[in-house]
């Protein structure tokens, strides 16, 4: 798996966060302030250069006046029809799972 900071996926969520912010009408500058950060936060999050964790993505979609669930499920469906490899989805049962040991 390539370093997910420099992924196609992280691609689409940095393509996907900046046009939610756009479409609200509000500035990089008056995010970043919302979230108590410097405007460097929210342009670093955009270019690519930083990654979220899911808090600071709660507190980013609060502050757009976001549905965090219904954010993800967006991004879920973005990435679900790009063309291209799809991970492989393990069961629990599945055989190629590590076993645990007693």
């Amino acid at each position: 798996m390539p370093k997910t900071l420099y992924s196609e996926e992280a691609k689409l969520l940095q393509r996907q966060l900046r046009d939610a912010r756009e479409q609200a009408g509000i500035t990089q500058a008056s995010l970043s302030e919302a979230m108590g950060r410097g405007q460097s936060f929210i342009s670093d999050i955009e270019r690519g250069v930083r990654r979220l964790d899911v808090v600071e993505l709660w507190f980013l979609c609060n502050a757009l006046g976001l549905d965090l669930t219904s954010f993800v499920g967006e991004f879920q469906k973005a990435v679900e029809s790009r063309p291209g490899k799809r991970i492989k989805r393990l069961r629990r049962n599945d055989e190629s799972l590590p076993r645990k040991r007693s």
